[in-house]
């Protein structure tokens, strides 16, 4: 399993392996030490029920995938299509947007499924049973003021 951590004081990702016993790791760019416990399921990439960072149990499942590469994509496609419509050729400009809008989806559908905490953001990669729903409005408001006042962020 792939775990990436998000550093409490700049927000860097950090890659971690999982292994056996408290693993300390730093970031590279702020020197932020943190201490992570990897439950066995992890460890043995059969399941993620509790967080290495913040030992929360809250997870959901996202696609692993950038949202700024999906919105760079139908921006870029809605500005060119634009191009496209102001000079009279609406059939090529609706075209266009629809092509991007497929190209998005194509790559999004292709994808596979991470699950990341609620509280702290870690993500996990692997071929683990995905038990985590999808992502929660209410749930996210609850618990990540309640992970930020913890590591005195509020």
């Amino acid at each position: 399993m792939e775990v990436t951590v998000r550093c409490h004081e700049c927000g860097s990702a950090l890659p971690v392996t999982p292994s056996p016993g408290p693993v300390q790791i730093e970031c590279g760019r702020c020197r932020e030490s943190f201490i992570l416990k990897f439950s066995d399921a992890v460890l043995e990439d059969r399941l993620v029920e509790c967080c290495p960072v913040c030992r929360g149990g809250d997870f959901y499942l996202r696609k692993d995938f950038d949202p700024k590469v999906g919105v760079t994509i139908v921006v870029l496609g809605a500005l060119i299509s634009a191009g496209f419509y102001y000079f009279g050729l609406d059939l090529v400009a609706y075209g266009i947007l629809a092509g991007a809008t497929l190209v998005d989806l194509a790559i999004y559908r292709r994808l596979s499924d991470l699950t990341v905490c609620y509280r702290c953001f870690a993500e996990f990669r692997g071929d683990y049973e995905r038990t985590a729903g999808p992502f929660e409005l209410h749930t996210a408001d609850l618990l990540e003021p309640e992970y930020e006042r913890k590591i005195g962020k509020r």
